[in-house]
């Protein structure tokens, strides 16, 4: 037990490492890994008597972890159905005008499904947030004319600033009944599909996006908190 704590404590450090390294200190999520395995070395530093009542609770939830990721794991491999109505282009973090890797890499993602569906159009979504000088549905569809997509395909949505706001405020522009691609990121679109499942859009299909290798264990890892996050506060009714 104490071996395995320990392994885990260095893992989580380097990893921290790694990530400052290759995005900067300021990367989003990359505090977790520092203090994760802060926490491992503190654990593996306990009497043995302590740790052995700690094996089944941590087991359990090792053990659900690692189902949930299973799950955001397979919905990542999906295939987006061919003809949709609309597709949504889910907003992510503009760096001052310019679309950050992940959102590129959304960009990239939808204008291959726009070229291969000419009757698609696309929502781009997403507000102004802290450090960008325009929105992320402006950069969207900057970005997507660049890559050849006509400007008349294109409908703006630039007031959302969350996951269920970009569905919910594109629904609105297209319409409940029609049908739609969602695209974001792998590790996101299992979030971004039950969101879309509980406001009621029956017709939806997922395209997801590649994303930073080096940073996807980060992704990943922090895509299940913030799916626990959203459960939680569904369950307490705080949103639809």
């Amino acid at each position: 037990m104490k071996n395995i704590l320990k392994t885990a404590g260095i893992f989580n450090l380097l990893y921290y490492v790694l990530i400052i390294s290759y995005a900067g200190i300021r990367t989003t999520f990359a505090g977790f890994w520092l203090a994760a395995g802060t926490f491992f070395a503190a654990l593996s530093a306990l009497p043995d008597k302590w740790l052995s009542g700690l094996k089944f609770p941590m087991g359990i939830g090792a053990a659900y972890f690692l189902f949930q990721e299973g799950r955001l794991l397979c919905r990542a491999h999906e295939k987006p159905k061919p003809g949709a109505d609309y597709m949504i282009i889910l907003g992510a973090q503009v760096k001052g005008d310019r679309p950050s890797r992940s959102l590129l890499r959304r960009i990239e993602a939808g204008a291959g499904y726009l070229k291969r569906n000419p009757k698609t159009k696309v929502i781009a979504s997403g507000g102004r947030g802290p450090g960008e000088n325009i929105t992320e549905a402006a950069c969207i569809a900057e970005t997507l004319m660049s890559m050849g997509i006509e400007k008349e395909r294109i409908l703006l949505e630039p007031a959302s600033e969350s996951t269920r706001e970009n569905l919910l405020y594109s629904m609105a522009l297209g319409g409940k009944e029609k049908s739609y691609v969602l695209v974001t990121n792998g590790f996101h679109l299992f979030r971004s599909m039950e969101t879309a499942g509980r406001l009621g859009m029956n017709r939806v299909s997922g395209l997801a996006a590649s994303s930073e290798p080096v940073l996807l264990l980060n992704y990943y890892v922090r895509e299940f908190f913030a799916l626990m996050l959203y459960r939680l506060r569904a369950k307490v009714g705080r949103i639809q």
